[in-house]
């Protein structure tokens, strides 16, 4: 097994060079990994199927999508076991058991994952004094001379059967005394004849991190079909417009003596703002919209904890796009969607660092994110998701200097 990456800027081609390279294919066994169900299709049981961009521009290969009868990964299960073509989110994939990696294997399958999946994460759907309390009452306990975490009632069934689940694949660690980090066996990757990933930036993402633990081995390949990156940000450069922040969001980002702050408006910031601040960072935004930016359709984001706090005028109600209801707020981490390209205006509140007790844990193991690389993979993908996608004009107003200063230095460079 082998795995290809195909790196290359937002709307160089590689969605279009993929599928066609599958087209040509058609005596391999195809998996098809996307992010979004628009992308994969929905294969759910009851009243009419939904089609996805596979199905529709792969019509010959017959790609099937997982139902939810009786569970996704049973779905999933009996079509790879029958050998069809299939394409699934990134969310099942990471729900992949042994038992389908045997049949992934048995069937030689390749693999193709559109965008990073964050194949090792924080994990928060369980609080920190629950984890100790799942430790106490003896549900789980810890691997030895490792810091795996092992669930101990086999026939257990209750609140915290995910959990359950989540260990009984191997995919829990403990980091310090109460947190979770998720890691996502290798088993299903390793099972496939071939894998091929889609990306931009691929050696700052946590999914390189997570690969460089697992001890995989990759290499970059660049199809000649594609554009390359410098002809894609020649043509990007003058569309572009970053505008200036108002002198409140300046200031803040200041100490008293005058120096640059680079931590503002990350995380630990927002979670320790002081009174009356986040009012004056809306005023600014609209202030902004108004007077520096054009009058056209907005996209926006935050970190989610504040997003009402930060909701103001002229970027917060939605708009009605091919029958339904578009809200103008975007999850940071959102890729791979093409839903916000006639946006013009682009909002971007927020300073990215990796999560702390991830890069601890991943430090531990020898492995060193470069933070300045994971935020600026996270910003473009951010970015493109507006109509630089389509090589119009687009106006971004980056609140942090530090988001700003390494999207400016990115534009003069040609990687």
């Amino acid at each position: 097994m082998k795995v290809n990456v195909i790196d290359g800027v937002p709307g160089c081609g590689k969605s279009t060079y993929i599928l066609d390279y599958m087209n040509k294919n058609p005596d391999k066994r195809w998996l098809f990994v996307s992010p979004y169900l628009d992308e994969v299709g929905d294969g759910m049981a009851g009243g009419k199927k939904e089609l996805g961009r596979i199905q529709k521009e792969c019509e010959s290969l017959k790609f099937k999508s997982p139902s939810t009868t009786p569970t996704k990964s049973k779905s999933f299960l009996r079509l790879a076991k029958a050998g069809h073509n299939i394409a699934c989110t990134h969310s099942l994939f990471q729900r992949f058991t042994q038992e389908i990696a045997d049949v992934l294997s048995e069937q030689e399958y390749h693999l193709v994952i559109d965008e990073t999946i964050d194949l090792v994460s924080f994990y928060d759907d369980v609080k920190g004094h629950d984890v100790k309390l799942l430790m106490d009452s003896g549900f789980v306990r810890l691997e030895e001379g490792t810091s795996r975490l092992i669930w101990t009632v086999p026939d257990y069934k209750g609140r915290d059967s995910t959990v359950k689940e989540l260990c009984d694949n191997g995919c829990l660690f403990l980091c310090g005394e109460d947190v979770l980090i998720q890691r996502i066996p290798p088993n299903a990757m390793k099972a496939c004849k071939s894998v091929t990933i889609l990306t931009y930036m691929f050696e700052a993402s946590l999914m390189c991190a997570w690969m460089r633990l697992n001890n995989f081995e990759w290499e970059f390949i660049t199809p000649s079909e594609l554009r390359p990156n410098s002809e894609i940000k020649d043509i990007i450069r003058p569309l572009l417009h970053i505008v200036e922040p108002p002198r409140a969001i300046v200031d803040m980002q200041r100490t008293e003596k005058g120096l640059y702050n680079r931590s503002v408006f990350n995380y630990t910031w927002y979670d320790k703002k002081s009174d009356g601040i986040l009012p004056t960072v809306k005023r600014s935004i609209e202030v902004a919209l108004r007077d520096k930016m054009p009058k056209g359709d907005v996209f926006w984001t935050t970190f989610k904890d504040w997003r009402g706090e930060l909701e103001g005028r002229g970027y917060t109600r939605g708009k009605k796009v091919g029958g339904q209801l578009r809200s103008p707020f975007v999850e940071k981490n959102k890729r791979a969607s093409n839903e916000y390209r006639d946006c013009i205006n682009c909002i971007y509140t927020i300073n990215i660092y990796p999560n702390g007790s991830l890069e601890s844990h991943l430090a531990s193991l020898g492995i060193t994110l470069d933070r300045d690389m994971y935020a600026l993979s996270e910003l473009i993908q951010f970015i493109f998701r507006g109509s630089i996608r389509q090589h119009k004009d687009m106006w971004v107003l980056i609140l942090s200097e530090r988001m700003s200063l390494l999207l400016k230095e990115w534009l003069e460079t040609d990687f």
